[in-house]
């Protein structure tokens, strides 16, 4: 009860955690409304799963090259700033790719696409560096848990209005509301009243740090590497999937842009419940909650590795509910436990290291994913990488659980 009140607190009284979290909403609900559109215009033009793949491959580059020069300005300059104009140049990006695919050209379609990513490139990371400025340290792990949640809510709902809206709108009304869509996430950051730059900006008056320093503090750190890692590698066995998702419902279920939306609604949803669920019943201390992390990525492979045997798009959907809320755990407690164990004056750094890993990761398994998919089926790589998946959560929990006992007992 003690945990709900401080979810209910957070909602209901805290402005600028409430616009904060708007505004993420909002971006992300922007993000997925395009990806599922995108997918089907480029399997639709090309037949190829590859190529498809591509779309996720020109989202994640970008953000692996940039994401940690991200962190490091989310440390050293005005990170209000750096959230609203990231977003008021997403929004004419979004401009570009309507053009771009109204022009029928695959390789311009993913250049624009790509683009989005290269201009929101800061987002994430500072993002997520000034949410312990909006919130008490005390209040931190739920509000992080409601912070992740608006990927889970918009990965939900955008992805699933992306799929049904392409069937009832027109592609530029569709894009128009991505554009609009944007400019309102600005707007609601430059209305947070609280400096979200504080603390790490007196720091650095104290003492000029490199980025240099961001990366030997992880390396230094073994729960801090620890965190990192389980993502990046995470990532190997379940990014690339997600392009699948467009090949699936095409080829497998033949159900267009209406299926790929329902899988990646049910992907979102679980990851939405799934934090709640498992803090409530393994919250009671960072290091009994942080150890659940591996047996979430083990959930994952397990729920996913039943895919390819099922030829039901609604058993599917059930079995990416189940398998992302384990997938989205590990990602809300990984980034909770990087935000908890970091100073301020090093978060937007670390955070940026931890999404340039990831990104690198995801960009090369959707490529190899993709490539496996065109030359053995995609049936074939949902039954391998959810294996991989189970096998490295399983790793990563043995290996790590005296870390997490021993940061209880300190």
């Amino acid at each position: 009860m003690e945990n709900l009140q401080k979810y209910i607190t957070l909602i209901s009284k805290n402005k600028d955690f409430q616009k904060l979290f708007a505004a993420r909403l909002i971006t992300l609900g922007g993000d997925w409304l395009l990806t599922v559109p995108l997918l089907g215009i480029i399997y639709d033009l090309t037949d190829n799963p590859f190529i498809t793949s591509l779309v996720l491959v020109v989202q994640s580059a970008p953000l692996f090259i940039l994401g940690s020069f991200g962190g490091y300005l989310a440390d050293r300059y005005d990170r209000k700033k750096i959230l609203a104009i990231s977003e008021f140049l997403s929004g004419f990006v979004v401009l570009l790719i309507l053009y771009a695919v109204t022009t029928e050209n695959v390789v311009f379609i993913l250049f624009s696409f790509g683009m989005l990513s290269v201009v929101g490139f800061s987002y994430m990371p500072t993002s997520d560096a000034a949410l312990p400025n909006v919130v008490k340290k005390g209040n931190l792990a739920e509000a992080n848990v409601i912070f992740f949640s608006s990927w889970g809510i918009m990965a939900g709902l955008g992805a699933g209005l992306g799929g049904y809206l392409t069937t009832v709108i027109s592609r530029n009304m569709l894009f128009t509301i991505d554009f609009f869509s944007f400019l309102l996430s600005a707007l609601i950051v430059f209305s947070i009243k609280k400096n979200l730059s504080e603390k790490a900006i007196e720091d650095q008056n104290k003492e000029d740090i490199s980025y240099k320093d961001g990366l030997k503090y992880a390396s230094s750190r073994k729960e801090i590497f620890s965190l990192i890692i389980t993502k990046a590698t995470f990532s190997i066995s379940a990014s690339g999937l997600l392009s699948m998702f467009t090949v699936l419902s095409y080829d497998i279920y033949q159900a267009g842009d209406y299926g790929t939306g329902l899988m990646f609604g049910a992907r979102g949803m679980g990851a939405l419940v799934g934090p709640i669920v498992i803090r409530y019943f393994f919250g009671s201390s960072d290091g009994r909650l942080l150890n659940t992390i591996g047996l979430t990525i083990m959930a994952w492979g397990l729920f996913y590795f039943f895919i390819p045997f099922t030829l039901s798009l609604y058993l599917t959907v059930l079995l990416l509910f189940l398998g992302h809320a384990g997938g989205g755990s590990q990602w809300a407690f990984s980034t909770y436990g990087l935000q908890v164990l970091t100073p301020d004056r090093l978060r937007g750094r670390i955070a940026g290291i931890d999404y340039s890993l990831y990104f690198f990761m995801n960009t090369i398994s959707t490529l190899m994913i993709g490539y496996l998919a065109k030359v053995y089926g995609v049936l074939f790589v949902f039954k391998l990488f959810p294996a991989l998946g189970f096998l490295f959560g399983f790793v990563w929990y043995l290996s790590t659980r005296n870390i997490w006992k021993n940061l209880d007992r300190n």
